[in-house]
């Protein structure tokens, strides 16, 4: 089996254990609170942000852009559940253990449940609203800057626009990691606060010693910056950059997607790749991927879904 060198790609259980301590403890701890800023524009034309952030591969936060959405200027968790309580979701589906099924409107229950108590923060993370509550879509008005997203021309309309909301509770944590498929990251904030960690596709480390944390964090190749999300402001981080979250309160957040057409052909390998291994592979995918398993399978039913795929048959 094939070993992947560098920890922050792996997605063992042991290697993220490893990542996530070493935020907490040790010398990436203490780089992250002095770490950079992540450059905040506001008022950036198209053109700007195409020169200047896209083609340059520059990660930016766009300060107040998306801060005359509705969603922006109306939502809240109790909204939610006055508006789709009934709609069925998955919360906290990137733990096996926790994972369980819920309306909208019992998640938003759970939460109010939670507060104040020492359990683990309740995070409701991907939820594909624009399948099961597509209602919502006008309240998130599609941005300029992210018409460039090829993969319309791959998948169609329907399929492209399969974007994410993220709904978590104080305290959540999104692990370290790359987004999948060689996709760039834009992210609006609709409700609270997000704190990121940003490193850029170069950052490494080999052994899990304190010795490689340091390197790490002396490395120029790392690029590592930190900076927090607002209501209104909108990220854009370039394909492959590695990311980690904190909710710094009950948070609301918009996951979109875009392929530039410069990464279309590792964009293809990734994606065939992980088919490839879920039609052939299960077993072992699910024992040495146990986090990701049930995820990326819930990733590809809502692809195929949206593109009107029947998964009973071989060919259409």
């Amino acid at each position: 089996m094939h070993s992947e060198p560098n920890i922050l790609r792996r997605h063992d259980l042991e290697s993220l254990a490893a990542v996530e301590r070493a935020f907490h403890t040790g010398p990436l701890s203490e780089a992250v609170g002095t770490a950079p800023e992540v450059e905040r524009r506001k008022g950036l034309t198209l053109e700007e942000f195409e020169s200047e952030y896209r083609h340059a591969m520059r990660p930016v936060v766009l300060e107040g852009f998306a801060a005359y959405w509705p969603s922006v200027k109306t939502w809240s968790f109790d909204h939610l559940a006055e508006r789709c309580g009934s709609v069925r979701v998955i919360v906290d589906s990137y733990n096996t253990k926790a994972a369980r099924e819920a309306t909208v409107a019992e998640f938003v229950e759970m939460l109010k449940k939670n507060e104040g108590t020492d359990a683990a923060p309740i995070y409701l993370q991907e939820w594909y609203y624009q399948t099961t509550a597509p209602e919502l879509a006008d309240d998130m008005p599609e941005m300029d800057i992210a018409q460039y997203d090829f993969r319309r021309n791959l998948y169609g309309e329907s399929a492209s626009t399969n974007h994410q909301l993220w709904l978590g509770q104080k305290g959540g944590v999104t692990r370290l990691h790359q987004d999948s498929y060689s996709v760039d990251v834009m992210h609006a904030q609709i409700v609270g606060e997000k704190l990121w960690y940003v490193m850029g596709p170069r950052a490494e480390v080999r052994a899990d010693t304190e010795q490689d944390w340091q390197r790490l964090c002396e490395s120029p190749n790392s690029e590592l910056m930190q900076f927090t999300l607002r209501p209104g402001d909108v990220l854009y981080l370039p394909a492959n950059w590695y990311h980690r979250i904190e909710l710094l309160s009950n948070s609301i957040g918009l996951g979109r997607k875009c392929l530039d057409e410069a990464n279309l052909q590792t964009h293809i390998r990734q994606r065939m790749g992980e088919l490839l291994a879920l039609a052939l592979n299960p077993d072992e995918v699910k024992q040495t991927h146990p986090e990701l398993f049930d995820v990326v399978l819930m990733r590809s039913r809502a692809w195929a879904n949206r593109m009107n795929i029947d998964l009973s048959r071989l060919r259409p």
